[in-house]
């Protein structure tokens, strides 16, 4: 899906969320927890976060725990991030960050206890992570199950330096590519 529309479809997508659980206050709560992959894309820290999209986010960061909606913010770029969003998280799960003002920015966020474990953020390993926050009683250091190559997503970064050496096919490649495109949405 093309990014300008992904936007859109995002906004709608926690407005209705949102809206439904204002609307259900009376009723039985169920938490909704919205997960925004590539978070800084959506709610960024410069004035782009104005959109609707990072609008109803920063609103949901704020107001949603009156009314069970949570959200769960994935990046790689937390100093990306608007700033009064990632102060709202109650839980902070953070992995290996090399990047000197993304640590600093977490660090900024996360609660005064956990601010020793922040020192071996750059040498966690794959799949390591320090969890600290409301989540969890102390901040710890966890490592997660590997996960089985069938059950991974598609989201590998390509071989450039291999590939570039395969040759023919492009124009197949490149047709089918263009009847996927046209037929998206139908």
């Amino acid at each position: 899906m093309p990014s300008d529309i992904t936007a859109v479809v995002v906004a709608m997508l926690a407005r209705m969320t949102f809206d439904f659980a204002i609307w259900s206050r009376n009723e039985p709560q169920r938490p909704i927890l919205l997960v925004c992959e590539e978070a800084h894309r959506y709610i960024p820290n410069d004035r782009q976060a104005e959109s609707s999209v990072g609008r109803i986010l920063g609103r949901i960061a704020k107001e949603g725990r009156k009314y069970g909606v949570s959200l769960g913010l994935i990046t790689q770029r937390p100093s990306d991030l608007a700033e009064g969003v990632l102060s709202q998280c109650g839980t902070i799960v953070a992995m290996r960050l090399n990047n000197e003002r993304d640590q600093a920015f977490v660090r900024a966020a996360m609660p005064e206890g956990a601010r020793g474990f922040l020192e071996s953020i750059p040498a966690l390993r794959n799949r390591e992570a320090i969890i600290c926050g409301e989540g969890v009683t102390i901040p710890i250091r966890v490592a997660f199950d590997d996960l089985e190559d069938a059950r991974r997503p598609a989201s590998s970064d390509p071989l450039f330096s291999t590939l570039w050496r395969d040759v023919g096919g492009e124009e197949q490649i490149i047709d089918r590519t263009i009847l996927k495109w046209r037929a998206q949405g139908k």
